[in-house]
């Protein structure tokens, strides 16, 4: 993600920061019990180092059924997919957004990962939240940052990704 260098303006400013406003929400849609703090933690530390000072996001956990009918509805693919993120509202330093996670492809995909569902779910929300943060991952090189972003986010909860998860190797920076 690029970021801008501050103008001399803002550098001469040696006023206190701007008080910042984080206002997460998760929604437990499935029967299984979730980590609901450690998913809002997640969000909040996306947006840490952001310039947004204003942030607002809701984070449902979902099924395979839900996620696959919001897929098909919102962005026109027919198949479930691990997270959805939406910009509700994306007008600086001000943010408004829903992330959407599946629990079940969490379960499915937390294996060949190399650790539980809850870190494979978590992983999920951060990509969300890093989304909205203002990352992208369609290019090879903003992907490498994205990924970056998460493994950074995800050593901050406790979590070390696997080597021998083909996600992490250089040659899988492809878009999500």
């Amino acid at each position: 993600m690029t970021r801008l260098n501050p103008t001399e303006a803002e550098v001469a400013d040696d006023s206190d920061p701007p008080e910042r406003s984080f206002r997460v929400l998760v929604a437990n849609e499935t029967a299984a019990a979730i980590d609901a703090e450690r998913l809002e933690v997640a969000v909040r530390l996306a947006f840490a180092d952001s310039d947004y000072t204003w942030v607002e996001v809701s984070v449902a956990v979902v099924d395979d059924e839900m996620i696959h009918e919001l897929n098909r509805q919102f962005l026109d693919h027919d198949y479930p997919t691990d997270v959805l993120s939406f910009a509700l509202e994306d007008d600086p330093p001000r943010v408004e957004g829903e992330i959407v996670v599946s629990l079940d492809t969490a379960n499915r995909c937390a294996g060949e990962a190399g650790w539980s569902a809850d870190d494979e779910l978590l992983l999920y929300v951060a990509h969300g939240a890093l989304h909205l943060a203002g990352y992208g991952d369609k290019t090879p090189q903003d992907a490498a940052e994205m990924r970056a972003a998460e493994a950074a986010l995800l050593a901050k909860l406790g979590v070390v990704v696997s080597p021998e998860d083909s996600r992490w190797q250089p040659d899988a920076q492809e878009g999500h």
